[in-house]
C-alpha cells in the first residue's frame, strides 16, 4: 500500500465515520476520500505529472491532509512549507526545490505575492479560501474534476515528500522521503502504539515538520483526527475536554505551557479519555516530565525520531517511566527508550565501533524508514548516510540495558580547556530551578579556556532570581566546570515551530566576529 492509499480502504470499510473533526465540523472517511479523488484528478488535469514538486504552505486543516495524500496519489511529491519563515527564507526553499504549483492558505497570500517575481520554476497558483488577484481557487481543484479512479503508477521508492529540515545548524537541506520511509514508519507505529478504530487523535503540532505522520497514523488505522489550527493551551484543554481524545501528541514546549497554564488556572480537568501521551521533537527536561506524568495519569511514550528517518527511531515505552525504582531504573527517564519496531539503532564511536555502556558516541540508524537522500546534494548524502546507516548527528549513550540516551548535538558540545561539556546536561539542572520557565545553554568565548558556560533563562511570571543564584544553583548541583559562568534573562526563548531552541540565534551577539562555525 502507497502514501495515497490511505484513505481508499476504510472509505470502505467506514464509509459514514468521522475521519477529521476541523474548526468543529466532522468530515466522513466518504466524504474527504472523494474530495481526494477529485483534487488528485484536478491536479492531473492541470499539468501535475510523477515527480513534480508542488509547495504548501498552511496551518493545519483538512485541506493540508487532503493534499498530502492526493499529491503523492499522482506520484508527484509534496513539498510542505514552513508557516514562520520570511519571504527570502520561503524563496530559497521554493526555488531550490523547483516547485511547480504553489497552494497556500489564504493569510499567506501576501507573502507569497511579495517573492513571485523571484520564484524561478513556480507556474500556477492556488489558495484555500478566497484567492486575490492572479491565483485560482483550490476549491475549483476538486468541484471541477471527477471521481474516476484512474490506474496511475507509482513505485514504493518514489518521493512522496520533500520535508526540509529545520535549519537549526545551517541552512534547510531537502529530506527525500519515499513511500516506502513514510508507510514504514505507519505500519511501525500502529505496532508499536496499538492504535485501534476506536481512537481519536488531538493533534497540535504544526504540519509541515514530520511529526506530521503522527496524526496522519490514525487515519491509517481508521480513527477519528482532530485538527486544532494553531495551538494555545487554553484552546488545547478545552478540546480534550470536549472531544475526549485517547491520544495526544505534543512538544515539551507545549508541555511546559500547559502545565504552567494549569498551575496559574487552577480547576477541575479531566484527562481521563487520555491513554496515550506522544511528546516528542526536542528532550523533555526531567523535572517538566515528572509533573506531566502525575498530572495526566496516562501511558506516556517518548518518540525520539528525526526527519532523515520519517521519523520513527526510538521510544521510552510507558513501562519505562518510572518515577519510584532503583536508580538505574529513574535514571531512564531522561533516555529516549529503545528503538522502534524494524528499526536497528546503534551508537558509535570515531572508528565506527559500538560504544561500551555509557561511553560516548554518535547514534545512527538503519531501517526501511531512513530517507532516500538530500535533494540535489550527494556529497551530503554521501557524508549522512554510510552503508545503509544514517549517522544522526546526535551524540549518546547506551546504558548496560540498551537505553540510549541523546547527550547533545555534536555541534552543541562546549569545549572548555581540555573538558567537553554538554549543554543538555547543564539545562536539565536549570529545568529542576522552581524558579525558571525555561533555559538554554551554550559555548561562548572565552580567551582563557577557549569556550564557557553561558545560559540564557526565562523566568516564571512572578518570580525573581539573580545571575549569581542561578550560578550558585547550578554550582550546588552539578560539577563545578560545567557551572555556568555568566547568565542571561530573556522573556522568551528563540524557538522553531515545532519548538527546537534555535541556538544559533542565541550564539549571533557572543560569536560575531569569531572564525569558529557554530552556527
Amino acid at each position: 500500500m502507497l502514501l495515497g492509499d490511505i484513505l481508499r480502504r476504510n472509505a470502505k470499510l467506514y464509509p459514514d465515520k468521522t475521519a477529521i473533526i476541523f474548526k468543529e465540523k466532522g468530515i466522513s472517511y466518504a466524504d474527504i476520500e472523494n474530495r481526494v479523488m477529485r483534487l488528485s484528478n484536478g491536479l492531473t488535469e492541470r499539468g501535475i505529472r510523477r515527480g513534480d514538486r508542488i509547495g504548501l504552505i498552511s496551518h493545519p486543516s483538512s485541506q493540508f491532509i487532503e493534499l498530502y495524500i492526493a499529491i503523492p496519489k499522482l506520484g508527484a511529491v509534496l513539498v510542505p512549507l514552513n508557516c514562520r519563515l520570511s519571504g527570502r527564507e520561503l524563496e530559497y526553499i521554493i526555488n531550490d526545490a523547483d516547485v511547480k504549483m504553489l497552494v497556500m492558505a489564504e493569510e499567506f497570500a501576501d507573502t507569497i505575492n511579495s517573492i513571485i517575481t523571484n520564484l524561478n520554476t513556480v507556474e500556477s497558483l492556488y489558495c484555500i479560501g478566497k484567492p486575490p488577484s492572479g491565483m485560482e481557487s483550490y476549491e475549483n481543484l476538486i468541484s471541477e474534476s471527477s471521481y474516476e479512479v484512474e490506474d496511475l503508477v507509482v513505485e514504493d521508492d518514489d518521493v512522496a515528500v520533500q520535508m526540509y529540515t529545520s535549519g537549526t545548524t545551517g541552512r534547510p537541506k531537502g529530506a527525500m522521503l519515499t513511500h516506502k520511509n513514510l508507510m514504514s514508519n505507519h505500519i511501525g507505529r500502529v505496532i508499536d502504539l496499538k492504535f485501534n478504530v476506536s481512537d481519536i487523535f488531538l493533534s497540535c503540532i504544526p504540519y509541515y515538520h514530520v511529526a506530521a505522520e503522527y496524526p496522519l497514523i490514525v487515519l491509517y488505522i481508521g480513527g477519528t483526527l482532530i485538527i486544532q489550527e494553531k495551538f494555545d493551551p487554553a484552546g488545547f484543554l478545552k478540546a480534550v475536554a470536549k472531544e475526549k481524545p485517547t491520544v495526544i501528541l505534543l512538544v515539551p514546549a507545549m508541555v511546559n505551557f500547559v502545565i504552567d497554564y494549569i498551575d496559574k488556572h487552577p480547576g477541575i480537568y479531566d484527562f481521563s479519555s487520555v491513554r496515550i501521551f506522544l511528546y516528542g521533537a526536542s528532550p523533555m527536561p526531567v523535572a517538566l516530565l515528572k509533573k506531566a506524568i502525575k498530572i495526566f495519569k496516562c501511558d506516556f511514550f517518548q518518540a525520539y525520531g528525526l526527519t532523515e528517518a520519517s521519523p520513527g527511531v526510538t521510544y521510552l515505552r510507558p513501562e519505562d517511566h518510572i518515577l519510584e525504582g532503583n536508580e538505574d531504573e529513574v535514571r531512564r527517564l531522561a533516555s529516549c527508550g529503545k528503538e522502534v519496531f524494524n528499526v536497528e539503532v546503534r551508537v558509535v564511536n570515531d572508528s565506527g565501533m559500538d560504544v561500551k555502556p555509557d561511553e560516548m558516541g554518535e547514534i545512527i540508524v538503519k531501517g526501511d524508514n531512513i530517507m532516500k537522500g538530500y535533494w540535489k546534494l550527494p556529497d551530503e548524502t554521501a557524508l549522512a548516510i554510510r552503508n545503509g546507516w544514517l549517522y544522526t548527528g546526535d551524540m549518546g549513550t547506551v546504558d548496560k540495558g540498551g537505553f540510549v540516551f541523546i547527550v547533545d548535538r555534536k555541534k552543541d558540545m562546549i569545549i572548555s580547556g581540555a573538558e567537553n561539556i554538554y549543554p543538555r546536561e547543564v539545562e536539565e539542572v536549570l529545568y529542576a530551578n522552581p524558579s525558571i520557565l525555561e533555559a538554554a545553554v551554550i559555548g561562548v568565548p572565552d580567551e582563557k579556556w577557549g569556550e564557557s558556560v553561558k545560559a540564557f533563562v526565562v523566568l516564571k511570571e512572578g518570580e525573581s532570581a539573580s545571575e549569581k543564584e542561578i550560578i550558585d544553583f547550578c554550582k550546588d548541583n552539578i560539577s563545578s566546570y560545567k557551572k555556568p559562568k555568566s547568565v542571561e534573562f530573556l522573556k522568551s526563548l528563540p524557538r522553531n515551530p515545532t519548538g527546537k531552541v534555535l541556538k544559533k540565534e542565541l550564539r549571533k551577539k557572543d560569536w560575531d566576529g569569531y572564525d569558529r562555525d557554530v552556527s
